[in-house]
């Protein structure tokens, strides 16, 4: 009888430890699958709230209602916007910046065609995709695979030296 007890408790212990085991597992594989992605991904997403006023320290401004923002990109919290193929989500304003070189930056909207999401965006391959369902976008914000089937909305882009205004 103390056997069939000591069984009992062996199998309710290994059934909650491989329950528990399991679950870690399946966020472990989650967290393991999206961790390049997601780590890179938030070092790209800027949470900025419209009329910020001077930027709090992270390079970006937010105006008029949200239809301007200014960059400074000698700013810390956008330095990726110092390389050819850097990016940023700029949570605050729904937009997505790019810089596809010689200077040059290009803005659209983060608000997907798709469905409307708008804060769940990698940039890889020249491809902007909506992790929410997964449409892809080129440099020029033209849909290259759906279910998304409209281009997003560009934005004026003008740059003097360190400073980029965008106007939605």
């Amino acid at each position: 009888m103390n056997d069939l007890k000591i069984e009992q408790l062996d199998r309710k212990k290994f059934l909650r430890t491989a329950g528990s085991t399991a679950l870690f597992a399946f966020l472990g594989i989650g967290m393991i699958g999206c961790g390049d992605s997601t780590s890179a991904m938030e070092d790209n997403i800027v949470d900025k709230t419209p009329d910020d006023g001077d930027g709090g320290g992270s390079g970006i401004s937010i105006s008029n209602n949200g239809n301007t923002i200014t960059i400074d990109l000698t700013a810390s919290d956008v330095t990726a916007l110092n390389n050819i193929g850097g990016w940023l989500l700029i949570n605050g304003a729904n937009t997505l910046v790019l810089n596809v070189g010689d200077s040059v930056m290009r803005a659209f909207t983060s608000v997907c065609t798709h469905s409307g999401c708008s804060d769940s965006w990698q940039f890889s391959n020249s491809l902007f995709e909506c992790t929410c369902h997964g449409s892809r976008f080129n440099t020029s914000g033209e849909v290259v695979r759906g279910p998304a089937n409209r281009d997003l909305a560009e934005f004026s882009v003008s740059r003097n030296d360190d400073i980029v205004r965008i106007i939605k």
